[in-house]
């Protein structure tokens, strides 16, 4: 293999445009963040719903007086370390303040209702045929001013994770598009992604365990077994056809969600299986299982906190929080999601192949294989 060009040689319009994008769309999510708090304030911009329904929220609403100073500084802060790295300044200042921006928005503005919305995005397609009145349930409930703010801040996490990987990248002189840095070799690649390899299995494992947990909770409705919850209750529901249908889908679909997790660490993770026809061996994008995956583990993450919010503050008005299995199954999501968030990086790291910017990188394997390499 060619050695790879010179730091100097690497600075393709490519890599700079890649460069410059980021910091960019951290400016315009800064000065939305502005402009929310500042709207917020003024009470241009509705405050959303109350804390008795804003499941696991830490404000009284998404607009009251504490989360809209906290937006401005966010929207403050964000601008500044954007500013900074367009004119490529900041150092380990801009590295830290994203990772606490990105931090901030997950821990404090990110809710249980985002893995909601996404759990029933996702049965939208087939229950929705038999439950036509859940469609428009589910557009009214993704316009409120609640989901809206959930929504915008989820993005928030994403833009300002990655920003500090960029970021870091910058520090480091590697390169913008892969991370690899000028000291790569081979050998340190092979490592690398037996490494990979090996914390992605662990943690796809765990993240597979405690995926079980809700489908357990809610496929045996289908056979009539009211598991968490109580026979009185179950019959009720059971009396509205749709609530039992609704929980099971949710529940398919978490099973669903622990198949392609396996994927992760799998050969049909990185050419498509036989059984997928029209695709059936080519390359999976990197960015089909690394998007979602990103995006439910954050999910995941904001309702396990939730649970504990609504734990401490000894509310049982909820069966998330009444009923024990149902508290232990969601308030471990926690645990599922930081493993699907290491699984999703191992991931991601593994796939990296030969990068076109800056000429490093070996061959793309499926995992198999990665020990011959070594």
């Amino acid at each position: 293999m060619s050695a790879p060009p010179s730091a100097a040689a690497s600075r393709t319009p490519h890599e700079h445009a890649h460069a410059t994008t980021v910091p960019w769309m951290a400016l315009a999510w800064s000065a939305a963040a502005l402009g929310l708090g500042l709207g917020w304030l003024g009470g241009v911009v509705p405050a959303g719903e109350s804390e008795q329904a804003a499941f696991g929220a830490l404000f009284s609403s998404p607009g009251s007086t504490a989360s809209a100073a906290l937006s401005l500084v966010m929207g403050l802060v964000g601008v500044v370390c954007a500013v900074l790295m367009l004119r490529r300044g900041g150092g380990a200042l801009v590295q830290a303040g994203a990772w606490a921006l990105s931090g901030t928005a997950l821990v404090v503005f990110v809710n249980g209702q985002l893995l909601s919305w996404l759990g029933y995005s996702m049965i939208l397609p087939v229950v929705g045929w038999f439950l036509p009145g859940l469609v428009r349930t589910w557009v009214e409930a993704t316009f409120t001013p609640s989901l809206l703010s959930t929504l915008f801040f989820t993005a928030g996490v994403v833009v300002w994770a990655v920003v500090a990987l960029v970021h870091r990248r910058a520090v480091r002189a590697a390169c913008r598009r892969c991370g690899r840095g000028p000291r790569w070799t081979p050998g340190v690649e092979r490592d690398v992604r037996v490494r990979a390899l090996r914390l992605g299995r662990v943690a796809v494992a765990v993240a597979c365990v405690f995926a079980l947990f809700y489908p357990s909770l809610r496929l045996p409705w289908v056979f009539g077994v009211p598991v968490g919850v109580g026979e009185e209750e179950f019959a009720a529901m059971a009396a509205n056809e749709g609530t039992v249908m609704i929980g099971v889908g949710l529940g398919t679909a978490g099973l669903v969600g622990a198949v392609l997790m396996l994927g992760l660490v799998q050969r049909w993770g990185v050419r498509f299986p036989w059984w997928m026809a029209g695709v059936r061996g080519r390359r999976v994008p990197v960015g089909l299982a690394v998007v979602p995956a990103t995006l439910v583990a954050v999910a995941l993450v904001a309702m396990g906190r939730s649970v504990v919010v609504e734990l401490l503050r000894a509310r049982g008005a909820s069966l998330l929080t009444a009923e024990v299995l149902h508290t232990v199954a969601f308030a471990s999501m926690l645990v599922w999601g930081a493993a699907l968030g290491v699984a999703t990086a191992a991931y991601a790291v593994r796939r990296r192949a030969g990068c076109p910017v800056c000429g490093r990188g070996l061959p793309e394997v499926v995992p198999g294989r990665i020990r011959a390499m070594v």
